[in-house]
């Protein structure tokens, strides 16, 4: 444990850290409080909370008319008449949901009907798994909800990019800068040694990932909490636009928590691809801009490039950076085949991590049991 613990003080007293992380939070803290007061529109989805009846979609559409009338005759119109305006169009996009999915489900019902006839059993297994999830999904209540949207969006955007900062400057170094000082001779002096600081290196890299990740998650709900209040986490996630065509039957709680779960697991599988890279570079520059390398290139070939051919796309989606943003697994309905069986691509993606995580512990374990003194 002490072995451990020394090694945690090494990564935090860096103190590149703390100057990127005031930076980073700082301005984070700013463009998420330069917002219009939301009060008002708190105000008004109280008024319409809770289940979303028949009564409730006509009064929707007879204040929608009104408010239409309004807004054409009147030039500047006020804070509140806005507020309702997206109080109704809400309850209109949540009845335009279920209308699609129901549209949805029947298209799906005769694809199923004609895979089966032509004995493509795998196709109408997948089919069959895509009906029974939209299904299950239900748009039934309404609430104000931009707590929960805006915080499940920051772990897309901000949560991977403190993430990704963090663990590149905290961990780039971790065997790299001992290998440059020549420290590292004293360490790989003895098997035993070498075996011991490896597994405190691992661990302190591990326990470091978890405290980034936990850390920019609590300062993300608590700000959202701060500004919007708690209101809108049992509402599906299919009320941000972003997951509109989700098949995934979960409220905004639910997912994050899932979130949160698939982002730390592809961290730590990240921390232990860094631990491998310093492991084999002279140089602590080196090191980090390998793993930067890493952790930049899906997100560049996604931004900029064009990515037509199948397999290369497959690839990139099953990168450590893309399953840390989470959004890709969830938003549309994507599943592998296996043997005739269908398995959606978020259980791929926590295999394919889990996989990275178990062999970047073996090649680190090899590398420094055979490492000679030079």
């Amino acid at each position: 444990m002490s072995v451990i613990k020394w090694e945690l003080v090494k990564i935090f007293k860096q103190k590149s850290l703390y100057f990127i992380g005031i930076f980073l939070f700082g301005w984070f803290t700013m463009i998420a409080f330069d917002v219009e007061n939301p009060k008002i529109s708190q105000e008004v989805y109280q008024k319409w909370e809770g289940p979303i009846t028949a009564e409730k979609i006509a009064e929707a559409e007879k204040v929608n008319k009104e408010l239409t009338e309004y807004f054409l005759a009147e030039s500047a119109p006020d804070e509140r008449r806005s507020a309702e305006s997206a109080v109704v169009e809400n309850i209109a996009y949540s009845q335009n949901i279920k209308a699609q999915i129901k549209e949805r489900a029947a298209g799906l019902d005769q694809l199923i009907k004609e895979e089966n006839e032509k004995g493509n059993i795998a196709l109408a297994n997948k089919l069959e798994l895509q009906k029974d999830m939209y299904n299950q999904v239900e748009i039934n209540k309404i609430s104000y909800y931009k707590a929960p949207m805006e915080a499940v969006d920051f772990v897309n955007v901000f949560g991977l990019v403190l993430t990704g900062v963090f663990l590149l400057i905290g961990l780039t170094g971790i065997y790299s800068n001992e290998h440059s000082s020549g420290v590292d001779n004293y360490i790989l002096s003895t098997k035993n040694g070498r075996v011991i600081t490896m597994r405190a290196k691992l661990w302190a890299s591990f326990i470091f990932t978890t405290i980034v990740v936990i850390g920019w998650d609590v300062f993300n709900l608590v700000v959202r909490t701060v500004i919007y209040g708690t209101k809108g986490w049992d509402l599906p996630i299919q009320y941000s636009f972003k997951y509109f065509t989700s098949p995934y039957s979960l409220t905004f709680m639910e997912y994050h928590l899932i979130q949160i779960g698939i982002h730390l697991l592809a961290a730590l599988a990240f921390a232990g691809v860094i631990v491998v890279v310093s492991t084999l570079s002279k140089s602590t520059v080196i090191s980090f801009f390998i793993s930067g390398f890493l952790f930049g290139i899906p997100l560049l070939a996604k931004s900029i490039m064009t990515i037509d051919t199948i397999w290369i796309s497959k690839i990139f989606r099953f990168t450590l950076t893309n399953i840390m943003k989470v959004e890709d697994l969830y938003m549309n309905f994507i599943s592998l085949n296996f043997w005739g069986y269908p398995v959606l691509v978020p259980y791929v993606g926590i295999v394919v991590t889990v996989v990275i995580l178990t062999l970047s512990i073996f090649i680190t374990r090899w590398q420094i049991i055979k490492k000679q003194i030079v």
